[in-house]
């Protein structure tokens, strides 16, 4: 076994395990493309054909196959909500006057920002968050038509 075989069978093991451990299927295609430049050093290619069938079937598959990886895990894997999404739709109770604009809300022991984008709403009052804009929950009187 050549010494240039060997280095190409260390790329392809060597990428796999990177690939491995990052869990991004970025690194995968390397591993392919040492394969490819395998098989053509088997097959009595020179050097320079060797790292051109490696570079270009690598940066191919890297271009094609990483992004259509990409998309088909995103339609596998069930998208987590963040903290603040399962916010709303909550209901709660208006602790003190919160005019049209920005005021504070303390939810599950956090304080945020909220903004009315709604009729004012009293002490007292049922509302409800509606959405998030930047780092502020959207709020809206309960029962107050869009």
């Amino acid at each position: 076994m050549s010494d240039l075989l060997k280095i190409w069978i260390v790329i392809a093991i060597f990428m796999m395990i990177i690939d491995f451990w990052t869990s991004g299927f970025l690194f995968i295609w390397f591993s392919v493309g040492a394969v490819v430049a395998i098989i053509a050093g088997l097959l009595g290619a020179p050097v320079t054909v060797q790292i051109i069938l490696f570079t270009i079937v690598s940066i191919v598959l890297l271009c094609v196959g990483y992004p259509t990886s990409k998309r088909l895990l995103n339609k596998t894997v069930k998208r987590t909500p963040l903290m603040e999404e399962k916010y709303i739709g909550r209901e709660a109770v208006a602790e003190k006057d919160m005019d049209v604009g920005k005021s504070k809300l303390k939810v599950d022991g956090i304080y945020w920002t909220v903004k009315n984008v709604g009729e004012a709403i009293k002490k007292g009052d049922n509302f409800i968050i509606t959405g998030i804009e930047g780092n502020k929950l959207l709020i809206r009187k309960e029962g107050e038509i869009k």
